[in-house]
């Protein structure tokens, strides 16, 4: 038997993911991202279910977590399109013993750089550079897997900056 809880969830869910969804699609263009969205006010929505007092329609509670989740999830996703950097791809990092006096040099460039970075940032990159799938420096880290993405996103700023400061205009 479900609980009352359950049943509303449920009762919002049925009546109002029409519009929810239509909201995440104006919010961002991407539809896998309007489907993370949409999961990521579903979860607000549960999770403060049992903090919805009936000061209001149901409908406007809904709508309010629903718009405001929408402007944070789109102010995040536009930060992380905006520190998207290419990561230098002329280091050729599977054969670090190539003899090429050029490579090896960038190569202990970016050893350099990133002993420079904190502690997680240092975890994260070693294993990025091992070929570590996302899924799995989350677990080893205990960091969730997208915030892995958004720290991999940091840290590919951060070091593209530190070892190509002339195209990043310093």
């Amino acid at each position: 038997m479900k609980s009352k809880r359950e049943l509303d969830f449920e009762f919002i869910y049925k009546s109002h993911k029409d519009k929810i969804y239509r909201l995440c699609l104006g919010f961002v263009s991407d539809k896998d991202q309007s489907k993370d969205l949409f999961q990521e006010i579903l979860i607000k929505i549960w999770r403060h279910l049992d903090s919805f007092k009936g000061q209001s329609e149901i409908s406007t509670w809904v709508y309010r977590i629903a718009y405001n989740t929408a402007i944070t999830f789109a102010t995040q996703q536009k930060k992380r399109e905006d520190q998207k950097v290419e990561f230098p791809e002329n280091l050729d990092l599977a054969e670090p013993d190539s003899g090429k006096p050029e490579q090896e040099i960038q190569l202990q460039r970016l050893y350099q750089a990133i002993t420079e970075l904190n502690e997680l940032d240092r975890i994260i990159a070693t294993l990025l550079l091992e070929g570590t799938a996302y899924k799995t420096i989350a677990e080893i880290s205990g960091i969730s897997e997208n915030y892995v993405a958004v720290k991999v996103n940091r840290i590919k700023t951060h070091l593209s900056q530190k070892l190509n400061p002339s195209q990043n205009g310093k």
